[in-house]
């Protein structure tokens, strides 16, 4: 069940077939699953994003109270001891942690709320981790075979191969501007405006869409919950850069949640594309072209020469 709805079915199958003659292949049950997940991505980010504002909220009030520094956010004794002396709490020795004597009590509630709020948001970070590995396994089977889908919309001669259509987007540095780049291929060569006698490289459309998720798409890959906690949160000294960084933690939520919204929207508006060019060219089958080895290739070459 979780090799189908992850889209690793699909990838065997296309694998073991993709030099066969095929037409065009329906997209139907791919944007349906990754329209689901990707909207429990944004979701899930946006959840995260209102605990993260609950936090900064938490710090600002505790700022308000004099408290500088932040309490451990494991059960650490002595990490406990060294933000009483930090704050001015009485709250000196192990014992008197465990005991909850003199002012300790004050300080391990300043630890429990940290604590478990922390525990909250990565809980919630680790479900949306899970559900970004399975929509890169369906976004990568719903890319390759609107890819695919191209030849037989009569849209010949594209730039990106089906297979490198799927891999630029885990080549690093490339995979900056290459995945943008090739959604705007898709969309060209799927406008339905476009037939065989016109130059599609130059006159077909692109949707709005497509720009903004571009531009989401790179804004994410430098400024994300991870890259905003190596960062900002490195140079902390006192509870305003908290604050600051508990900021910065916000926007990047905020980023992941528009990222799949839009995701959702460039995806849907692809497929309905190519749906509807499928209806306007009919049933149409064609042979991929099957790559030359290069050894049979050089074999044939000193054969010729030898002749």
């Amino acid at each position: 069940m979780f090799r189908k709805i992850s889209g690793r079915e699909e990838l065997d199958r296309i694998k073991s077939k993709r030099y066969d003659p095929y037409s065009y292949e329906s997209n139907s049950s791919n944007i349906l699953w990754l329209s689901i997940f990707l909207f429990l991505w944004s979701i899930c980010s946006l959840i995260l994003s209102f605990q993260d504002l609950n936090l900064r909220s938490m710090f600002i009030n505790w700022e308000s109270k004099g408290i500088n520094t932040l309490p451990p956010s494991t059960f650490d004794p002595e990490g406990l001891i060294e933000f009483s002396k930090k704050e001015g709490i009485n709250c000196v020795d192990i014992r008197s942690i465990v005991n909850e004597m003199n002012e300790c009590s004050i300080t391990l509630g300043y630890y429990s709320k940290f604590s478990n709020a922390q525990d909250i948001s990565l809980i919630i970070f680790f479900i949306i981790v899970v559900i970004l590995f399975i929509c890169i396994f369906l976004f990568g089977s719903f890319i390759h075979r609107a890819s695919r889908n191209l030849l037989t919309l009569q849209t010949k001669d594209q730039r990106f191969s089906p297979e490198m259509s799927v891999i630029w987007f885990f080549v690093p540095i490339m995979n900056f501007f290459r995945p943008w780049q090739i959604i705007k291929e898709l969309f060209k060569g799927s406008d339905p405006g476009v037939d065989a006698s016109m130059n599609w490289k130059t006159e077909g459309l692109i949707h709005y869409s497509v720009h903004l998720w571009g531009l989401f798409y790179f804004l994410v890959w430098i400024f994300n919950p991870v890259t905003v906690s190596r960062i900002w949160f490195n140079e902390i000294n006192n509870m305003s850069d908290v604050i600051i960084a508990y900021n910065a933690l916000v926007v990047s939520d905020i980023f992941l949640v528009i990222l799949g919204f839009l995701a959702i929207l460039v995806t849907i508006k692809l497929h309905l594309l190519q749906q509807y060019k499928r209806e306007l060219v009919g049933f149409i089958k064609v042979q991929p072209k099957i790559p030359v080895d290069p050894i049979e290739k050089l074999l044939n070459d000193i054969d010729k020469k030898s002749k």
